[in-house]
């Protein structure tokens, strides 16, 4: 299993101060389901306050694909896309939260215990979460100078809250992080490795450690 560790920052920082040189980085290398291709860079880093969870996503991508513009969108994970899933309660094989982005910041935000028992976030919720992309327009189809994207998400401990019924805990999750999705080499790679024949992102038993610095 791997290990995280989530850096700590002051309750009254704000998005744009983050000296993310300075956050730990994790990779997303790790391709159970490789068949051919390129094999291109994701790196994540974390940060919390004791309000929020601070996350930053940097994305090589030869093909930077997305179209889906809709909160939710059952799509949005073959759009060029990362996702995050976690178990915010701090206990390995509880229900989990999976967060989705395309390159142009659309989400996917749901909980529950599995696949198919999902309860997806409201608009309302969704609104007070901060996701800051390198890509201003809304839809992306793949362009001959297509390098890479980032993306910054800010969300409120309070969100995970409305959406769990449950208090966050603050000192350890277990989670594991995904590329996935785009028309033309599409990515599956995984932080932490999973063991099934067929990609599936749903395997909780799979998770890594993340614990908060203190």
């Amino acid at each position: 299993m791997k290990h995280y560790t989530i850096s700590s920052l002051s309750n009254k920082i704000k998005q744009n101060e983050i000296d993310w040189h300075h956050i730990p980085a994790l990779h997303i290398d790790t391709y159970p389901w490789f068949e051919q291709g390129s094999k291109q860079t994701t790196v994540v880093k974390l940060a919390a306050s004791p309000t929020h969870l601070y996350m930053q996503i940097v994305a090589q991508d030869n093909h930077s694909y997305a179209i889906q513009t809709q909160l939710n969108h059952m799509l949005i994970c073959e759009d060029s896309c990362v996702e995050f899933f976690f178990s915010p309660s701090g206990e390995l094989d509880s229900d989990y939260i999976n967060i989705e982005v395309n390159c142009c910041g659309t989400l996917h935000i749901a909980y529950g215990p599995n696949r198919d028992k999902r309860a997806f976030i409201s608009l309302e919720s969704a609104s007070k979460i901060s996701c800051l992309t390198s890509i201003s327009s809304p839809i992306k189809l793949e362009q001959a100078q297509d390098n890479s994207w980032q993306v910054e998400l800010v969300i409120p401990f309070k969100v995970i809250e409305e959406l769990t019924s449950k208090a966050v805990n603050l000192k350890t999750w277990f989670g594991n992080f995904y590329r996935c999705g785009g028309r033309i080499e599409p990515q599956y790679a995984v932080w932490n490795t999973i063991d099934v024949p067929q990609p599936d992102y749903h395997r909780p038993e799979y998770f890594g450690k993340l614990v908060f610095e203190d």
